[in-house]
């Protein structure tokens, strides 16, 4: 008599089935979970997905390991090989279309090894960067941030490397991707997301010296890349984090920096950033004193005007206007 398959046991009692999918698929692949001490969870978290632990766990402690081979890239996806022919079309100012040109293709594969992995992002109509604001919304809500002209940069940046890039390199490749289905409203939510949830591997310190200058350029370019980091991109982020990303030639870890009592949620950063920046790249916010990375841009125009009128009060010449 045929029983039902045995389903993943979540340990915050919920049935998500997307959850449990993503978690079989971990074992699968050998990402590999500290069980004992953390468990995945939509409750009792920051934002969305995120991790707590199940136990009180001690700096040093390895919450999880991720073999190279699940990260999603332009090189371990499916149509690598087209891409690497292609790297010269797709070369743009960005860097991005290689990581952009594989989500493309996997996201909207059904047979993509990485379907419980992306099954788990985020609805794309439920992102709230300032890019998905309208104009005036961000020019009104957001004014003197420096948010509304990063993203009117970005959103002119991504429309022309869509037209220039990437519909060019679809049209010689009608196999694999449909402009119909990869619109330039999928590629500009795909931009978002790699945007919020990527991570890129750290360059090492001190390169060769026998190098050029133009081939360390080139080669700092290749090993900067965007990735997708399954696991590692449910982490959510606090500027005093207690945990932190490991890179090895095999795997990445995640490593705990400071002790997390059990019941505390598990915090990766996203580097030192001023809430604008936060706000701009991910859409949150951190307030002071939380976050102590804020900045204030001010224009030099700005401070001309400053140094013309005590100049005037002064009786000097502060002379024409920097260019």
């Amino acid at each position: 008599m045929a029983t039902n398959s045995k389903r993943f046991k979540l340990d915050d009692g919920s049935d998500d089935a997307s959850l449990q999918n993503f978690l079989q698929w971990c074992d699968r692949v050998g990402l590999k979970l500290n069980h004992n001490k953390v468990y995945v969870s939509r409750k009792g978290t920051q934002a969305d997905y995120g991790m707590l632990a199940k136990e009180d766990i001690e700096d040093g402690e390895v919450l999880f390991i991720i073999p190279r081979s699940v990260l999603l890239h332009h090189g371990t996806s499916k149509v690598s090989a087209v891409l690497e022919q292609g790297k010269e079309l797709l070369e743009s100012s960005s860097g991005w279309v290689p990581l952009l040109m594989a989500l493309l293709y996997e996201y909207t594969s059904p047979e993509s090894p990485w379907a419980p992995y992306l099954s788990l992002w985020t609805d794309f109509s439920r992102l709230d960067q300032p890019l998905f604001w309208s104009k005036e919304e961000r020019g009104t809500l957001l004014r003197g941030t420096g948010v509304p002209e990063a993203v009117e940069r970005d959103l002119a940046n991504i429309q022309k490397e869509y037209s220039t890039v990437v519909l060019p390199f679809i049209a010689q490749h009608t196999d694999l991707w449909n402009p119909s289905i990869h619109t330039l409203q999928l590629y500009t939510r795909l931009v978002a997301f790699i945007m919020a949830y990527s991570f890129q591997e750290p360059l090492e310190e001190e390169e060769e010296k026998e190098e050029s200058d133009d081939d360390e350029e080139e080669e700092e370019k290749a090993s900067n890349l965007p990735m997708m980091v399954p696991m590692a991109d449910m982490l959510n982020h606090v500027s005093n984090h207690n945990a932190h990303l490991e890179y090895t030639p095999e795997f990445l870890k995640m490593i705990c920096v400071r002790p997390i009592r059990k019941g505390q949620e598990v915090f990766n950063t996203y580097g030192q950033m001023a809430n604008w920046q936060l706000l701009h790249m991910y859409g949150f916010t951190e307030p002071y004193p939380s976050n102590c990375n804020e900045t204030a841009d001010i224009p030099m125009a700005n401070l001309y005007k400053v140094a013309a009128q005590a100049d005037q009060q002064s009786g000097g010449d502060c002379g024409d206007v920097p260019s």
